[in-house]
């Protein structure tokens, strides 16, 4: 790691991912151990990798958000949009391995898995939104004292 301080965008980023983690693993938890308690362990384990890749997914979105914080706009753009592009395309790639093993996943509990995404998405996102609405962000430039 760096000694150099984490710049105002980079800490504002971090922030975000931080709350998006713990308002997603918060309803992760819950979800899963709900299913655990209501439909055994195939469905908390199905709750568990709906939230599990939901979680990756936007963790990695938002790392890269904190990494490129301070590059120049275009650079954030194509950097946020390779990343999106990448994260769609490796589990869309997974998806489709999924498809063609249906027999090897027949535990899953299609309901558990729904859930536990869904839920894990509306934790991240209400965290996030949460954490956001309490981030001090400058609107305008400090008047400069050129003497």
């Amino acid at each position: 790691m760096s000694d150099k301080p984490m710049s105002p965008a980079a800490r504002r980023a971090q922030r975000l991912l931080v709350g998006g983690l713990a308002g997603g693993h918060l309803v992760a938890l819950a979800v899963v151990a709900g299913f655990a308690v209501a439909g055994g362990a195939s469905a908390a384990a199905s709750a568990l990798l709906g939230a599990g890749a939901t979680l990756v997914f936007y963790t990695v979105g938002l790392g890269v958000q904190v990494a490129v914080a301070d590059a120049p706009p275009r650079t954030v753009l194509w950097a946020s949009l390779a990343s999106y592009v990448l994260r769609v395309s490796v589990f869309g790639l997974l998806l489709g391995v999924a498809l063609t093993r249906v027999d090897a996943l027949a535990w899953v509990d299609d309901v558990a898995l729904v859930v536990g995404t869904i839920g894990a998405l509306l934790g991240w996102l209400v965290a996030e939104v949460w954490v956001y609405s309490r981030l001090r962000i400058p609107t305008y430039h400090e008047p400069r004292h050129d003497g």
